[in-house]
């Protein structure tokens, strides 16, 4: 891989990311024209997801340390038997919501025969010969994002996340991640608004959610990669994808606060009937 392509993909990965137009759905559609969707990816790819976690991780460095803090203290609280979830301060709180909205994605190691892992198969929608179903999700991501930026008006947005809500963003978090056209912090966000929860939680649930995922994603991706990158290519992407995300998380937080987010989603809706229509032209003629 060239360098000039590891600097392209760097930027576009970490931005398509963290900005919910589903970075999944403009790499599959990219492969789909590039002749390359076959499901191989480069070790650069997983690289570059370790750097976006990194950004992530710098950008709400302050949120990220009280949360590891509330970790090492609710386990020593739990050795001690003084441990109590309705006395828990938000940011405990916080941190449990979010280890419960992890627990689904064990689902994800379900055998699913020939076929692999149940992930692999999610995943499958990325290369399956057609773009029509990546047209389809993103749809779906373009239509909550709509709806959120809707209630993102309504004051009475003050509900803390609860049990409930974060198993259900885990099991949403199931095809969010993997389904092409998908996107898990755009995802993650919208549902959390739409339940109540402020946009302020909301998005740095999101963020919170994202940085594991992308680690682990990553350090896979590294080590089980179809194409061999060569090392610069790799410094190169994960190095430049970390400053990218960084600046991404704060665009992204500038334009949720200037309620522009209304204007992301008419980007996805507008791309997922080109795409859609692409793809039923693809199903006639493949």
């Amino acid at each position: 891989m060239s360098i000039i392509t590891a600097i392209f993909q760097a930027i576009l990965q970490a931005i398509t990311y963290i900005i919910p137009v589903s970075q999944s759905a403009h790499s599959s559609i990219y492969h789909d024209f590039a002749g390359k969707a076959d499901g191989s990816f480069a070790s650069v790819t997983g690289a570059i997801n370790i750097g976006i976690a990194i950004g992530i991780f710098l950008a709400s460095f302050k949120l990220f340390a009280r949360l590891a803090t509330e970790f090492f203290s609710t386990g020593r609280d739990l050795v001690k038997k003084e441990f109590s979830f309705n006395a828990a301060k938000p940011t405990r709180k916080l941190m449990l919501m979010t280890l419960i909205s992890f627990c689904p994605m064990l689902l994800w190691l379900i055998p699913i025969g020939k076929n692999g892992m149940l992930y692999k198969v999610l995943q499958s929608s990325a290369y399956n010969n057609t773009i029509f179903d990546d047209g389809l999700f993103l749809a779906i991501l373009g239509a909550l994002i709509f709806f959120s930026s809707r209630q993102l008006t309504d004051d009475s947005n003050t509900k803390f996340i609860t049990v409930p809500m974060a198993a259900a963003v885990g099991v949403c978090s199931l095809v969010f991640i993997p389904v092409s056209g998908l996107a898990l912090i755009g995802g993650v966000f919208s549902i959390l608004v739409i339940l109540g929860i402020s946009q302020k939680l909301a998005l740095r649930y999101s963020f919170v959610l994202s940085v594991p995922v992308l680690l682990v994603t990553g350090i896979v991706q590294l080590c089980t990669a179809d194409i061999k990158s060569g090392i610069v290519p790799v410094i190169i992407g994960l190095v430049l994808s970390a400053p990218v995300a960084f600046f991404s998380v704060r665009l992204l937080t500038n334009i949720i606060k200037k309620g522009y987010l209304k204007y992301i989603s008419y980007y996805d809706l507008s791309m997922a009937i080109i795409v859609v229509v692409i793809g039923i032209v693809q199903l006639i003629v493949r």
